[in-house]
């Protein structure tokens, strides 16, 4: 009988200890074991993420990232060909518009790594919409831009214009202020580029989206669901298409008049809407422009309703790695010393709501970083196509050929054939 308790409580050791060994493996805090390199590609610049890098691998001494940093342009390219042949990075950044088309190539979270309810206390309410998708989180922010009125204080001070436009109403009142035509009737001087395509203005297209958000267009945000524009979608490009009208008495801008930037580095025009991300190219074109930021204009100031346009860290589904490349992720956006590091590197506004909280004072991000609180954004399928067909329309409407429903409703046929 003693032999008999001997074999058994033998037998439960080694019964226990097999099942302990999954979790031994992982190690007692949550760390890997043995050192791994984590591959993390992205289209920011490299110099911008090497310190966090750096910073998250001193922490876990047993994780290296390893970053790559690919042009815009042949990005998703790029990343295609890598799933298609089986060389997917760990991590790999992704537009917040890509979540849908994406998810058969990125694995979401675990959930006791991650619930959809934690990214809505941790983040601004875009990011849910963006980042769940069915009730799981493929992604994660490390910053939220949008578009913000960045103005030229001497041509401002010039016409004693003191006061900030804070609506569309107010922009209107400064368009005869600012706009100067040659004897021939020709654009000489503008007051704010809107209106046109993007052959002269980068932006038109988000432009275009938030106007139709803040005009109380209510379909554009459900994942999944075809494009549709509805009478307040009109109403908003309607809006939008005055200030490039000859006729209009809001005339201020023409695609043939200048590139948006080039104008405003010139100061050929008194306001432009930019990202954060693009003020320094402005600075670039003049070092000696004198400007400054201020908030979107708005259709009602007690209901403000701004854009928001940002990529997020995601996990490749054939990762080797995936609890640790989540594990990453994780730490990187919601660690707020992390992200910190991050933001004082790329000089992007925060994406946590506690980071935004303490820039709201900040003289250069504040003014983002307060718009990304009620930012929206559409649903795009594919994000390049719904902006090409946006500008389309505009066009389409400002050269005569189709009047705004029949220009609107062509631009959702092409929207909806890129699913």
């Amino acid at each position: 009988m003693i032999i008999g308790g001997v074999i058994l409580t033998i037998a439960l050791f080694v019964g226990i200890f097999i099942f302990l060994i999954p979790s031994l493996q992982q190690g007692s805090s949550n760390e890997p074991t043995s050192k791994i390199a984590l591959t993390v590609w992205g289209v920011e610049d490299s110099s911008n993420f090497s310190q966090l890098a750096t910073q998250y691998t001193a922490a876990h001494p047993n994780v290296a990232l390893r970053y790559t940093q690919i042009p815009e342009d042949r990005y998703e390219r790029t990343i295609l060909n890598a799933f298609a042949t089986g060389q997917a990075p760990d991590i790999l950044m992704i537009h917040r518009s890509w979540v849908q088309r994406y998810s058969d190539k990125i694995m979401a979270a675990d959930y006791p790594q991650i619930q959809p309810s934690e990214v809505r206390s941790l983040f601004p309410d875009v990011v849910y919409r963006d980042f769940v998708y069915l009730d799981y989180v493929f992604a994660l922010p490390l910053y939220i831009d949008t578009p913000a009125l960045i103005y030229n204080k001497e041509l401002f001070n010039k016409k004693g214009v003191a006061v900030a436009p804070a609506t569309w109403a107010d922009i209107k009142t400064l368009i005869p202020y600012f706009t100067e035509f040659t004897a021939g009737k020709q654009l000489k001087k503008s007051a704010i580029a809107i209106g046109g395509t993007q052959k002269s203005i980068p932006n038109a297209p988000d432009i275009m989206s938030l106007l139709m958000f803040q005009f109380g267009s209510s379909n554009l945000e459900t994942t999944g669901q075809r494009t549709s524009f509805d009478e307040h979608a009109q109403k908003a490009i309607d809006f939008y298409a005055q200030f490039a009208t000859p006729n209009n008495p809001n005339y201020t801008w023409s695609d043939s008049f200048a590139n948006a930037d080039n104008a405003f580095g010139s100061e050929d025009v008194a306001m432009t809407i930019t990202y954060s991300r693009e003020i320094p190219a402005l600075v670039q074109k003049n070092p000696y422009l004198s400007f400054d930021i201020f908030p979107m204009p708005q259709q009602s100031v007690s209901n403000p309703t701004n854009y928001a346009d940002y990529w997020g860290l995601a996990v490749s589904a054939k990762s080797p790695n995936l609890q640790w490349a989540w594990k990453a992720v994780i730490d990187m956006t919601t660690d707020s010393t992390l992200a910190s590091t991050y933001l004082q590197s790329s000089n992007n506004p925060p994406a946590l709501r506690s980071l935004i909280n303490e820039s709201l004072r900040d003289p250069r991000l504040g003014v983002f970083a307060r718009q990304s609180l009620t930012a929206r954004a559409p649903f795009q399928y594919e994000v390049e196509g719904y902006r090409t067909a946006l500008s389309r329309a505009v066009e389409s409407i400002l050269t005569g050929q189709f009047d705004t429903q029949d220009a609107l409703q062509r631009a959702s046929v092409e929207i909806n054939n890129l699913f």
